[in-house]
């Protein structure tokens, strides 16, 4: 017999047991992929960070988790330097593109100022915002 139930305490080892079914099933239509990490960081004279992003390439995509510029600083360029050495990075690794998530009271504009398109919204998230998932292709010629 099958149980099925919410389980609050989840080991390492179950985790690898899901994560390794579904590499298996999806090795049928992609050779698998190690993700691994990017970062890029910017740092003030004094070599605290006051911006970056945290990242991972894989499945021959760079995904952006976090871009993050220090709220005094923003609007002086460092964002869109950070996005465009990581980008770059992708580039040199091969990448289709660049993949990444915003919320309607982050950074779309930014985004988009940066080429970036919307390719589908999730709404109410979280209650009476919007996801927004965006791209940006690379020329692969």
């Amino acid at each position: 017999m099958i149980t099925v139930q919410v389980e609050q305490e989840v080991t390492q080892q179950d985790r690898m047991t899901v994560i390794q079914m579904i590499r298996q099933f999806n090795q049928h239509f992609f050779p698998l992929s190690e993700w691994q990490p990017i970062a890029v960081f910017a740092r003030d004279e004094s070599g605290l960070i006051v911006g970056g992003i945290l990242g991972e390439i894989g499945c021959d995509w760079l995904y952006i988790r976090v871009l993050v510029v220090q709220e005094d600083l923003r609007g002086k360029g460092i964002g869109s330097n950070i996005l465009k050495i990581a980008e770059k990075e992708g580039q040199k690794q091969n990448c289709v593109g660049v993949h990444l998530e915003t919320l309607d009271f982050q950074a779309k504009e930014f985004y988009e100022s940066q080429g970036y398109t919307v390719f589908a919204v999730q709404e109410n998230y979280p209650l009476g915002h919007k996801r927004y998932f965006m791209q940006k292709l690379f020329n692969l010629s």
